[in-house]
């Protein structure tokens, strides 16, 4: 039996039924109906005022397509994380899990169009310093990018797709902004995957490597200074701390950082979903 749009505007207006009964039938029968009904759900979600009913539904619609969505996140990882298009595609998979039927292309398109943006300035610097600074200006300065002041495990300030909206991250979440732009412009920008404080390093001209801090401005580093800061929080700092990170562990912090807040916010559910991708891409290490 197929799905209309008169028997999901039933089913909406049902789920706050008194009658716990109902309210299990309800969720039975949209189970039942499976992806077919996502999208009249997303179509009633997105004309409802109600922001408790939109949430409702929008996790309905997760419950709904999680399986899916799982097997899909597996393909990619079957395929490999070997770059940063590929790490870019599994971050933004990722920004459906905060809203199952997003369109992530949009977010990718307004990637290209800083790079644009950014083309001629890094074009015209005369030295690799000189590119650098100028991403690292453009998106500090005059895009007013910054790291979060409060409520740091916020999964809004994890999610791609917010931090571009919003500019406001914490340091992996920002720290990609710059590595994906980067890679339209073919910047020698890479990820440095040191515990506590995701930073991010560039080798300029004649070999020296600077240490960027995304999270504070994009502001220069010394080694001695990140080596300091490991000690005083009680981690004997070895060099593979300042190794550039493969994509594939900047997937796993990314996917452990989003568990994180979501057990800070008590959602459980996420939590455990997350997990299970954790685990799936653990799995493909081995």
């Amino acid at each position: 039996m197929g799905t209309t749009r008169n028997e999901i505007e039933s089913l909406v207006f049902l789920m706050d039924d008194p009658d716990e009964f109902v309210r299990d039938s309800v969720m039975s029968r949209l189970y039942e109906l499976g992806e077919a009904s996502v999208p009249l759900l997303d179509e009633y979600r997105s004309k409802s005022k109600d922001d408790a009913l939109k949430t409702k539904i929008k996790d309905i619609i997760h419950d709904i397509t999680f399986t899916g969505y799982q097997q899909e996140f597996l393909n990619l990882l079957d395929n490999g994380i070997y770059n940063m298009d590929d790490l870019e595609e599994g971050i933004f998979m990722l920004s459906r899990l905060d809203d199952p039927t997003m369109r992530t292309r949009q977010y990718k398109v307004m990637l290209d169009s800083m790079a644009t943006d950014l083309e001629p300035r890094v074009r015209n610097a005369s030295t690799q310093i000189g590119r650098m600074q100028a991403v690292l200006n453009y998106l500090y300065t005059e895009k007013g990018f910054e790291g979060c002041h409060s409520d740091y495990l916020n999964p809004r300030h994890s999610y791609l797709h917010h931090v571009i909206s919003n500019r406001i991250g914490i340091p992996l979440s920002l720290a990609l902004v710059i590595l994906f732009l980067a890679n339209r412009l073919k910047l020698p920008f890479q990820g440095v995957n040191m515990p506590l404080h995701f930073l991010v390093k560039f080798e300029s001209d004649g070999g020296r490597t600077l240490y960027i801090d995304p999270f504070n401005g994009g502001g220069i580093l010394t080694k001695d200074q990140c080596v300091m800061f490991l000690k005083k929080s009680g981690i004997k700092p070895s060099e593979v701390h300042f190794k550039r990170s493969p994509e594939i562990e900047m997937l796993s912090r990314f996917i452990r950082n989003l568990i994180n807040g979501y057990q800070q916010q008590n959602d459980e559910k996420k939590a455990a979903d997350l997990a299970r991708l954790l685990g799936l891409l653990e799995s493909t290490r081995l």
